[in-house]
């Protein structure tokens, strides 16, 4: 099965499709966000910087900031739409003064390098034009023995059903794409429907 188009704008900048994203997809997220503090935490994290590289609506830095009530994070989106979400459901979580929601582009952000301990990055991989760039930029901001978390849809035979699985990479294509970045070397995993890259961890 080929990779698809994507059917959606690489940003949502569409408050309405920002809205109905948010509907369709915010308890998998969550999920996602409570399967990262829980790999984050077992190992040994406690506190510091963390960044979250494309944070959509929140729903993962919502789950770091209540795991890590230390730790100081930091969220960056190209979507207002979605970055006006994210800011109403951090405020309803009581995290509101623990994250920070940024509009910035995922390939050129603007911190300074080595800035923080922890980045992660979900269900980016497939949507950006230039996944290498995106990877080299999270290697450039972590510190040299931080932590990166990343994952994203993993195209599988569903596809042929759940339309969003056909325009994602195979863990093969992910690879490949990762093994063509700067990014540190880490430990490839997968799910029922989705990647990992995690490395110092």
């Amino acid at each position: 099965m080929e990779q698809a188009d994507l059917f959606h704008p690489r940003v949502f900048s569409d408050q309405e499709w920002a809205e109905s994203y948010y509907k369709r997809n915010a308890k998998n997220i969550e999920r996602v966000g409570k399967r990262f503090a829980r790999i984050l935490k077992d190992s040994g994290f406690k506190s510091g910087k963390i960044l979250d590289a494309g944070c959509g609506f929140g729903a993962v830095a919502i789950q770091l900031a209540k795991t890590f009530p230390d730790a100081e994070i930091i969220g960056t989106d190209l979507g207002e739409p979605l970055l006006n979400l994210a800011q109403s459901l951090t405020e309803q979580a009581g995290c509101a003064d623990q994250i920070t929601l940024v509009k910035g582009d995922v390939k050129e952000l603007d911190f300074e390098t080595d800035a923080f301990d922890v980045v992660v990055n979900t269900f980016m991989a497939h949507i950006v034009d230039d996944p290498v760039a995106m990877f080299n930029e999270i290697e450039r901001l972590a510190t040299p023995g931080g932590k990166i978390m990343i994952t994203d849809l993993r195209r599988i035979w569903l596809g042929l059903f759940v339309r969003k699985l056909k325009t994602a990479f195979t863990l093969e294509e992910a690879m490949t794409v990762v093994g063509k970045s700067e990014i540190r070397s880490g430990e490839y995993s997968k799910g029922p429907f989705w990647w990992d890259y995690m490395a110092g961890l």
